[in-house]
C-alpha cells in the first residue's frame, strides 16, 4: 500500500472513531450506573441530528452553536426517560427487570424511529447540514478541518466527563453507584437520582454525537438501532466500565471501517462485529476489562 494512502486511511479512521467514542461513552455510563442496556440510545442521536438540521434550515445559525443549544433539552429527555420508563421496573426481580428494560427501551427506539420516519414523509429521507471548512493539506495527505474540529471537541468532552467523575462530588457519587450500588445506598447516596442523572448525561453525549453526525455526514430515521449495536460492540470490546477501553475500542473500529471500506465498501458496516468476536476470542474480558 502506498504510504500516502496508508496515512490517509489511518487519519480517517481515527477521526471517525472519535465520534463513535463520544456516544459509546454515554451508553457505557448508563449501563455502568443502572445496569440497563438502553437500546434507544442511538435514537436520541438520530433525533438530535434531525433537530439540529431543522434549526439550521430555519435559523441558518452556526450548527456547532445549535448543538450546544439543544443538548440541555436532551439531558432533560434522558432524565425523564429514566424516571418514566426505567424506574417503574426497579421493584421487579433482577433478571425480570433487566429483560423488561431491554424490551421497554427497544419499544421506545422503534417508536422514535417510526415517528421520525413519519415526519420525513414527502421530503428528502437523509438530512445533512451543508457546512464547509477548507481542507488542510500536508504533503499529499488531506486533513479535513471539519473532522479535526469535531475530534478536538470530542476529546474535550471525554476529558471533561472524566474530570467530572473524578473531581466532583456528584461524579464521585456516580462512580460509587457504578462500583457498589448497595454500598453507595448504605452510605446515603440517592441511587435512584443518580440513575436518572446518568441517563441524562449519557443522552447528552448521544445528542452531541448526533449533531456532529448531521454536520459531518447525515442522519436518517433508521440509523439509531444499528449505531446502538455498534456502540455496544465498542464498550464490550474495550471492557465494561473503562472509558479508556471505550475510546480505544472506538478508534479500532473506526480504523477497521476505514481500511475495510477502502477495499470492500459493502463490508464496512460489519467490521465492528467481526472485530468484537476477534478481541473476545483473545481477551474475553475486553481490552481493559477487569
Amino acid at each position: 500500500m502506498d504510504a500516502t494512502i496508508l496515512a490517509q486511511l489511518i487519519i480517517n479512521g481515527v477521526l471517525l472513531g472519535g465520534v463513535y467514542a463520544l456516544a459509546a461513552c454515554g451508553l457505557s455510563l448508563i449501563f455502568g450506573v443502572s445496569g440497563v442496556l438502553n437500546l434507544a440510545h442511538g435514537e436520541f442521536l438520530m433525533v438530535s441530528g434531525f433537530l439540529v438540521y431543522v434549526l439550521y434550515e430555519t435559523l441558518a445559525w452556526n450548527p456547532f452553536l445549535l448543538v450546544a443549544i439543544v443538548t440541555p433539552v436532551f439531558f432533560l429527555a434522558g432524565y425523564l426517560f429514566e424516571k418514566g420508563l426505567i424506574k417503574p421496573l426497579a421493584g421487579r426481580k433482577e433478571h425480570v427487570r433487566l429483560a423488561s428494560a431491554v424490551l421497554v427501551t427497544l419499544g421506545a427506539a422503534l417508536i422514535l424511529e417510526d415517528a421520525a420516519d413519519f415526519a420525513s414523509q414527502g421530503t428528502q429521507y437523509e438530512k445533512s447540514v451543508d457546512l464547509f471548512l477548507p481542507t488542510l493539506v500536508i504533503g499529499n495527505v488531506y486533513l479535513p478541518r471539519l473532522k479535526l474540529v469535531m475530534f478536538a471537541l470530542v476529546l474535550a468532552l471525554i476529558v471533561g466527563l472524566y474530570l467530572f467523575l473524578k473531581r466532583t462530588f456528584l461524579g464521585l457519587a456516580v462512580q460509587s453507584v457504578t462500583q457498589n450500588r448497595r454500598g453507595a445506598l448504605l452510605n446515603g447516596v440517592n441511587t435512584e437520582r443518580i440513575n436518572a442523572i446518568a441517563f441524562g448525561i449519557g443522552t447528552v453525549l448521544a445528542a452531541v454525537a448526533g449533531g456532529f453526525e448531521v454536520i459531518n455526514s447525515y442522519v436518517a430515521p433508521n440509523i439509531g438501532l444499528p449505531l446502538t449495536l455498534k456502540y455496544l460492540c465498542i464498550i464490550v470490546m474495550g471492557g465494561l466500565g473503562s472509558f479508556l477501553g471505550v475510546a480505544l475500542g472506538a478508534i479500532i473500529i473506526g480504523l477497521g471501517e476505514s481500511f475495510v471500506g477502502f477495499y470492500q465498501p459493502a463490508w464496512g458496516q460489519t467490521v465492528a462485529f467481526l472485530l468484537l468476536v476477534l478481541v473476545l476470542l483473545i481477551r474475553p474480558r475486553g481490552l481493559f476489562g477487569k
